[in-house]
C-alpha cells in the first residue's frame, strides 16, 4: 500500500493531550493510520487564586487540574469533574474527585444532586463554555470562577497544511467547540478532511459546509472518539 493510501489522523489538541491520544490511536489502529500532531492551542499556566480550605472545586478540563497542582493547590478538596479523565488527574493530585461522566450539563446536575454546603470554585481556562458558574449561582449556590490557564492560539503547521492540501485522506478529530473554530479558520479552501466531533456543540461551532459533513461521537469521551475513528477506518 503506498504511503498516500494510508489515512492520516491529524491531531490539533494541545501537545500533551495530543501525544496521549496519539499513543491510544497507535495502540488501537496500528498501521491502519498514520498520526500527525499539529497543536493549535498552547496551554500557559496563570496564577492560582486563594483557595479556602472548605471550598469544593469544579474542573471542566484536566488542564485546570494541572494548573491547580502546579500553582501549589492543596490536596483533600472535593473536585467535581466533567469526565473520567479529568477525575483521574484530580485524584492523582490528591483531590476527592467525582466524575460527571459527560458534558457541562451533566456536571451541573451532579453538583445539584450532591448539594455541597460550602463555596464552589470553578478553575478553568480563559476561554470557557457551558455557563456553569451562572447556572449554579442562579440556583443559590455560592460559586465563583477563576481562569488558571490561557489557551493561546497556534496556526496550523506547515506539515498539516501540506497534508490537507494533498490527495491523502485526512481524518481530524475535534475535541471542543474552540478547536473546531480554530481548525475551520485555518483550513485551506480546497481541503476536504473527514471531521469527527466529540459533541453536538463542537459540531455546531463549525461553519455550515463543514458542519454538514462532520460526524459526532456517541459520547463526549476519548473512548467514544476512538470508536468513532475506528468506524472511519473500517473498510
Amino acid at each position: 500500500m503506498p504511503d498516500n493510501a494510508t489515512p492520516l489522523i491529524l491531531l490539533t489538541r494541545p501537545a500533551a493531550q495530543a501525544e496521549r491520544f496519539a499513543d491510544q490511536c497507535r495502540a488501537e489502529f496500528g498501521d491502519k493510520a498514520d498520526i500527525l500532531i499539529a497543536p493549535m492551542q498552547e496551554i500557559v499556566l496563570l496564577d492560582l487564586p486563594a483557595i479556602p480550605p472548605e471550598a469544593s472545586l469544579i474542573f471542566t478540563s484536566e488542564n485546570g487540574v494541572r494548573a491547580f497542582a502546579a500553582g501549589g493547590g492543596g490536596a483533600g478538596h472535593i473536585a467535581y469533574c466533567v469526565g473520567d479523565r479529568t477525575a483521574r488527574v484530580a485524584a492523582e493530585a490528591g483531590l476527592r474527585a467525582l466524575s460527571a461522566g459527560g458534558a457541562a450539563g451533566d456536571l451541573v446536575e451532579l453538583i445539584r444532586r450532591d448539594a455541597p454546603d460550602g463555596p464552589l470554585i470553578h478553575l478553568h481556562g480563559t476561554h470557557v463554555r457551558g455557563g456553569i458558574v451562572d447556572r449554579l449561582a442562579a440556583e443559590g449556590f455560592s460559586i465563583v470562577g477563576h481562569a488558571v490557564y490561557d489557551q493561546r492560539n497556534l496556526p496550523l503547521s506547515a506539515g498539516a497544511l501540506a497534508a490537507l492540501a494533498g490527495p491523502r485522506r485526512v481524518i481530524v478529530p475535534l475535541f471542543s467547540p474552540r478547536s473546531a473554530v480554530l481548525f475551520a479558520a485555518d483550513l485551506p479552501a480546497d481541503a476536504n478532511p473527514d471531521l469527527v466531533c466529540i459533541s453536538d456543540a463542537t459540531q455546531a461551532a463549525l461553519p455550515e459546509p463543514l458542519r454538514l459533513i462532520a460526524i459526532v461521537s456517541d459520547a463526549p469521551t476519548g473512548a467514544a472518539m476512538l470508536k468513532a475513528l475506528a468506524r472511519q477506518l473500517s473498510p
